[in-house]
């Protein structure tokens, strides 16, 4: 198994969609908005490894919601059911939550996440 693929993988889409793309967490202090994702919870379902990844994307608070949604919006249009096959893996990916985190939650932003069930067969 190699987690660091996926996240590998991960991170290439999603710089293909936003610039300021982050793995597990940010600089000291990132611009917004920002999106940070991180590849958590791996389960043996021999043959496969099923992964979970999440994918937040966050605004200052006092900003409008629309920019994070649109956001979230162009990252789960390619990336929900997204298969990535390489020499190293085969992926899939699959939506299974998207929710928003309001600045109440999260004190000096709010925050879309996206969370994927990734099937992935190592090679």
């Amino acid at each position: 198994m190699n987690v660091n693929a996926v996240a590998d993988e991960t991170y290439t889409y999603l710089k293909t969609k936003y610039s300021r793309v982050y793995r597990n967490n940010t600089p000291q202090s990132p611009t917004f908005p920002y999106v940070v994702f991180r590849v958590e919870s791996v389960t043996n379902s021999y043959p496969s490894e099923d992964l979970y990844v999440n994918v937040d994307i966050y605004e200052k608070a006092g900003i409008s919601v629309r920019v994070i949604e649109d956001l979230a919006d162009t990252i789960d249009i390619g990336l929900n059911r997204k298969i990535i096959n390489t020499s190293v893996l085969n992926a899939h990916y699959e939506r299974e939550v998207r929710q928003y985190v309001p600045t109440q939650d999260l004190v000096d932003a709010h925050m879309i996440n996206l969370r994927y069930a990734v099937r992935t067969y190592f090679k």
